[in-house]
């Protein structure tokens, strides 16, 4: 794995985290009834006049259990990625990806937190990322 590689897994954490946002306010919205028809959905062809409260009832909780079960399953991809942080030894090198990959902390609100320079943090970072890679490699060689 190269660094690259690597740098685009991490930040898939942000865009899981946005998922997962919008998930939960479909879910939100489905909830209070704020809109009967997701866009997700197929429209109906033929509509009946009996159960149809029934087949709304029914059709709005399985779109539910759908998007909780999406939910679950990038909820794991994402502790999945940050366990790949966890696997640092270093804590300074892990605290600087945490902030930046999985806080989505700015360069600069992360060296605050940390207490260093900004260039520090960004050496921290690099070298967070190259051990993470000799990490993985080494680990993909041992399977």
């Amino acid at each position: 794995m190269t660094i690259e590689e690597l740098k685009q897994r991490l930040e898939g954490i942000k865009w899981i985290d946005k998922e997962i946002c919008s998930l939960y306010l479909e879910l939100q919205y489905l909830e209070t009834g704020l809109f009967k028809q997701t866009t997700l959905t197929q429209s109906r062809v033929q509509t009946s006049r009996a159960n149809s409260s029934e087949s709304q009832l029914v059709a709005q909780l399985t779109l539910k259990e759908d998007i909780t079960s999406r939910i679950d399953r990038l909820t794991n991809d994402r502790l999945e990625l940050v366990s790949i942080i966890d696997k640092l030894e270093i804590p300074k090198y892990r605290l600087a990806l945490n902030l930046y990959y999985v806080q989505h902390k700015l360069d600069i609100e992360a060296s605050e937190i940390m207490g260093i320079s900004k260039t520090t943090f960004f050496r921290y970072l690099r070298q967070g990322q190259a051990e993470l890679v000799s990490l993985l490699t080494h680990a993909e060689k041992e399977n």
